[in-house]
């Protein structure tokens, strides 16, 4: 029998085991317990004090607070400009859901949506905000756009991205994380969105001469798929340029914040990651740049969940599981289905555990209700 066959054939035993007996303890088991808060949530105390009952009540041990959605902030910034979804102009999110948090024993962890910066066909209303004031910066594909449109003007794709290779991103986002770091008595520093709109995409102008001016012969051109080592030369250096910001920051860390956990949102499947988005996530953990990583494994489908974890198992040793929290989707399955995933999590040895997102459980009230009562919580 195939090793990865045979493998998964064991672990599926071992869980329909569980679901029989009825011995698991639910997710508590988990060392590290994630939820993610979309900053929809930060605009008002009261939202902020209800989450956090919510996370305290319901086991949680550390929050995933998302304090710049779109090249903004929900936090006191004097690089980038205050998030439009703030009203109150002297609200502080960040530095209130600190303090709650704390007080509950809760760790908190800014999630920074690091290359996405604007997801609407309107532009922002700062002139400071990134897209406005450097939109030099911005990534394209290979016909020159920004992002992708239908023929109704409507957006299709996830939005505008810096582009990483540009020579100037890096120093400007870690100028960010600095600020934030420095200014707040965080946990961690969580990277959303660390990674190429798609391997398409690179083609930013200046981005592209440096390239030229320092990897390439400049007679030959970048774009040309019968020459299968420009290809991969061009392809390791967008890899490379999303990994120099993750030893970077990680860096930066150490010297402001020694304490402070540097964690990312990574693609599930390992090897798409490297390949399409170019995110080396493995590289990472292996070289020490990043303390954990978050796989998206958010498939309902539970056999596709389960190949994303083999790849986990053949290309990283065991001693890089505890540093892996496995992401669970909440907002496109059933509690029974999340269930099936929270238990194959436990069963294939990882110690942390990351639900996406809190939203579920303000639009479906009974959704973790459910949840708690089919894990015998």
């Amino acid at each position: 029998m195939h090793v990865q066959h045979r493998k998964r054939v064991v672990v599926l035993a071992a869980l329909l085991f569980l679901l029989i007996s009825n011995i698991y303890p639910g997710f508590r088991s988990f060392n590290e317990r994630c939820l993610w808060v979309v900053r929809n949530t930060m605009t008002d105390r009261q939202s902020i004090d209800r989450m956090v009952a919510f996370a305290k009540e319901n086991g949680m041990n550390h929050l995933l607070i998302q304090v710049r959605g779109r090249g903004d902030a929900l936090y006191n910034s004097k690089l980038i400009p205050r998030s439009e979804l703030l009203k109150n102009t002297s609200f502080d999110p960040l530095s209130y859901v600190i303090m709650k948090a704390h007080a509950n024993g809760l760790k908190v962890h800014a999630w920074m949506n690091v290359y996405l910066i604007w997801s609407k066909i309107q532009d922002p209303i700062s002139e400071n905000h990134v897209f406005n004031s450097h939109p030099e910066w911005i990534d394209k594909n290979g016909n020159g756009q920004t992002s992708l449109f239908n023929n109704n003007n409507n957006m299709t794709g996830e939005g505008h991205y810096l582009a990483p290779h540009h020579p100037k991103v890096k120093q400007h986002l870690l100028s960010v994380f600095r600020e934030i770091t420095a200014l707040y008595d965080l946990d961690g520093l969580h990277l959303d969105y660390v990674r190429f709109h798609d391997n398409e995409y690179g083609n930013n102008t200046d981005a592209r001469t440096a390239y030229f001016q320092n990897r390439y012969d400049l007679r030959k051109p970048i774009f040309n798929n019968s020459e299968k080592d420009s290809n991969q030369d061009w392809d390791d250096f967008r890899r490379a340029a999303i990994t120099e910001l993750v030893k970077d920051t990680k860096q930066m860390l150490l010297e402001v914040r020694p304490d402070c956990i540097l964690s990312a949102a990574v693609k599930p499947n390992l090897l798409s990651a490297k390949n399409r988005y170019f995110q080396e996530w493995d590289t990472w953990l292996a070289a020490g740049y990043i303390d954990w990583v978050m796989p998206m494994n958010y498939t309902s489908d539970l056999r596709k969940f389960a190949d994303n974890i083999d790849l986990i198992y053949e290309n990283l040793p065991e001693k890089y599981r505890s540093r892996i929290m496995m992401g669970i989707a909440l907002y496109n399955q059933q509690p029974l289905d999340a269930v099936d995933k929270i238990y194959y999590s436990e069963i294939t040895r990882f110690k942390g555990i990351s639900f996406f997102s809190y939203n579920v459980v303000t639009e479906q009230p009974n959704y973790f209700k459910q949840l708690k009562q089919s894990l015998k919580y």
